[in-house]
């Protein structure tokens, strides 16, 4: 990491570091007008083919484009359909998808979310079509997309003036590798970016205040929240971060904010704020050339089986991996799934006294189609065949009582009847085998699972492409 300039205070450093990078990420004006342009054609071609189809609807366009907040280059178009609320869901979704389809020339995709919608691609830019109800307020929502206008009218109006605030926070955190709400990455999304900045009042203020964050950090603009962190199943944690939504109190924003992304803006606002830097705004694409030429052949040649096994050898441990089809589901569908079978495999390991060291998950492409697959990595993977199981206290004479019927060769250790019973499962990879059913692993990846699955050992692993990206990442 640089040195801050000489003679400058770190004050004077940041704001001359800010500066620099709000003149490469903010968008000029012939992409301004560009962007503009698109959106306006498309809002007028939907409500032209609305007219003409005789549906009653109206398009807007909403999101970080609609607010002057994207980043240069990023300029992903959000527009909204609405339909009156007193439209039936089936109505919804055949008259919104056939609307948007109708403006829709080239490549697109239909994605779900609390409904189906298009995503396109016109030009160099992609575009969200998206049906919603024009409820009348956030308390009268049909869907969870239908709140989003809301968030538009409110944010629109209160970022004015500080739209280079939100620019230098969605960069700083995309650099981190926490800017986004997908599943996958489970960081900050847009909106929740900019609701800080609307708190903080500037990126520098939210960072000053960032440092300083405990777990469960509770934010409110409005000081009206009804939201009560509450697990919403037995594996779920509390939030890391709560923060209100402004225009939904019983909504927090920054559900989905993992813990580890939630440490990594506290740690990088510390090391940031004590050690100004440019670097912590650039990604490993924009090196010098030389630099970056090296940098992207390293990145691209994956890990080698020969590399992974030698990092194996010279760990000392076990890895184990379960690999099945991935389920032909969105990943936003995928991956929560993906990690609650990884939590119920681990405690099931725990359980029979294998110990976990690391674990994770990743989806990546063989010949045979898309493969998902769950990593742990033990410290034990082998056990002996016999194992100690305690009984309840001498003094408990009931219980004693009891446990004297159903087992004969005991004794007494530390006030409590001990016996000996042999192990059922001396190996992980056994385990694995034959009880992974008994893991809870969600819907779609129980189905996966129940049409086949392998679980293999080290030098078993198969090495399709993005398998060695995976261990590459996980090696560090």
């Amino acid at each position: 990491m640089q040195v801050q300039t000489d003679n400058l205070s770190p004050e004077e450093e940041i704001k001359r570091i800010c500066r620099e990078v709000v003149a490469r990420v903010r968008p000029d004006e012939a992409e301004r007008r560009e962007v503009k342009a698109l959106t306006e054609f498309v809002i007028a071609r939907l409500n032209e083919k609305a007219e003409e189809q005789g549906v009653e609807a109206r398009a807007i366009s909403v999101g970080s484009t609609a607010r002057n907040t994207w980043v240069s280059g990023e300029a992903d178009l959000d527009i909204f359909i609405l339909f009156p609320p007193d439209l039936s869901e089936e109505d919804l979704k055949e008259q919104g998808l056939a609307l948007a389809k109708s403006v829709v020339s080239g490549r697109y995709e239909e994605r779900y979310a609390s409904h189906p919608y298009i995503h396109a691609y016109l030009g160099a830019h992609e575009v969200d079509l998206v049906p919603c109800f024009a409820v009348k307020d956030a308390a009268s929502l049909k869907s969870a997309v239908d709140r989003t206008p809301f968030h538009n009218e409110y944010v629109a109006e209160r970022v004015r003036g500080l739209e280079e605030e939100v620019l230098l926070l969605k960069r700083f955190l995309k650099c981190r590798g926490i800017y986004g709400s997908e599943q996958r990455r489970k960081g900050f999304s847009g909106y929740l970016c900019e609701l800080l900045i609307l708190k903080y009042s500037s990126f520098v203020g939210l960072l000053k205040n960032a440092s300083r964050w405990r777990f469960g950090e509770r934010i409110e603009i409005e000081g009206r929240g009804k939201y009560k962190d509450r697990d919403r199943n037995k594996e779920k944690e509390k939030d890391a971060l709560v923060v209100i939504d402004p225009v939904d109190p019983n909504r927090n924003v920054a559900a989905v904010v993992s813990l580890d992304s939630f440490c990594r803006l506290i740690d990088a606002a510390r090391d940031f704020l004590a050690c100004p830097d440019a670097s912590f705004f650039s990604l490993p694409s924009e090196a010098p050339a030389k630099a970056k030429a090296k940098a992207k052949a390293k990145e691209e040649r994956e890990m080698s089986r020969a590399e992974f096994l030698k990092c194996v050898e010279e760990r000392g441990t076990e890895f184990v991996m379960v690999l099945f089809e991935a389920p032909a589901v969105v990943e936003d569908v995928l991956f929560p799934q993906l990690r609650k079978a990884e939590a119920s495999v681990a405690r099931l390991l725990q359980r029979e006294e294998f110990e976990v060291f690391r674990s994770d998950i990743s989806v990546a492409v063989s010949a045979a189609g898309e493969k998902a697959f769950l990593v742990f990595e033990l410290l034990v993977w082998q056990l002996p065949r016999v194992k100690k199981h305690l009984g309840p206290p001498v003094t408990s004479k009931h219980h004693a009582e009891q446990f004297k019927k159903k087992y004969i060769k005991l004794r007494i250790e530390n006030g409590r009847y001990v016996v000996e019973v042999p192990r059922k499962y001396t190996d992980a990879v056994e385990l694995l085998k034959n009880e992974l059913g008994s893991c809870g692993l969600g819907k779609d990846v129980r189905g996966a699972v129940e049409r086949g699955y392998e679980v293999l050992r080290n030098e078993e692993i198969k090495f399709f492409p993005g398998v060695g990206s995976f261990f590459k990442k996980y090696f560090g």
